[in-house]
């Protein structure tokens, strides 16, 4: 008889989040003061000198600072959804399709729009966890089960935008097939940002920070 893979919990991804980012997060003004913190995001560039048009948004909520939109975004769905996270108004869910994923598959390469994809979901979480709409919340469960059979994370930039969306799929799915697509996916995403340096680079880390912190709120409203 064939053993199923043990599922992790969700204290037990938190445990492990929490522990990839160790020492990183040290580079981080997590606990410092307002300017530091506006500081260290307008200069932020990861290891390789690049910055994302959604670094702006995701540092200001990791860092609990307000955000302040960047200028000449382009109108992609993550950046839109993101820039929606930090505004007191619903007009972002004209951005959401009702099946498949958020972005024409004819706009990008498969690489860049596989980013896009979980980007924009790791946000759409995070909005729905604000507006705690049900109709939301199975979207972005249809979302996660149409990323584990479409997307591959190996696709994207190693960056595990939407992890926790993911981990919660992955304990919570009525499916054990749902749940254990939803753990591997998890599991890719959280080793393919290690590849290229051998732990998480900076901009992962902060993913990573908030991933977890999302996995703790969803602990709380249990």
């Amino acid at each position: 008889m064939q053993r199923l893979p043990v599922i992790p919990s969700i204290e037990q991804w938190i445990a492990h989040l929490d522990g990839m980012v160790a020492g990183i997060v040290d580079r981080i003004p997590m606990h410092g003061s307002d300017i530091e913190k506006r500081a260290f995001i307008l200069g932020f560039q990861d290891e390789f000198g690049s910055r994302q048009a959604t670094d702006g948004a995701l540092l200001s909520r990791v860092l609990g600072v307000p955000y302040q939109p960047e200028t000449g975004l382009k109108a992609d769905i993550d950046n839109r959804l993101w820039d929606a996270l930090h505004r007191d108004d619903s007009s972002w869910m004209d951005l959401i399709s009702t099946e498949g994923g958020l972005v024409d598959p004819a706009e990008y390469a498969i690489e860049h729009r596989t980013q896009i994809e979980l980007c924009a979901l790791h946000a759409l979480w995070h909005l729905y966890e604000r507006s705690r709409d049900d109709a939301l919340r199975g979207r972005v469960d249809a979302l996660v089960e149409w990323h584990t059979r479409e997307l591959q994370p190996d696709n994207g930039i190693n960056r595990p935008w939407g992890l926790h969306a993911f981990v919660v799929r992955s304990v919570e799915a009525e499916s054990q097939d749902s749940r254990l697509d939803a753990m591997l996916h998890a599991q890719t995403l959280a080793n393919n940002c290690c590849i290229t340096l051998g732990r998480p680079d900076i901009l992962s880390a902060v993913i990573l920070i908030d991933s977890a912190d999302a996995l703790r709120g969803r602990l709380q409203r249990d």
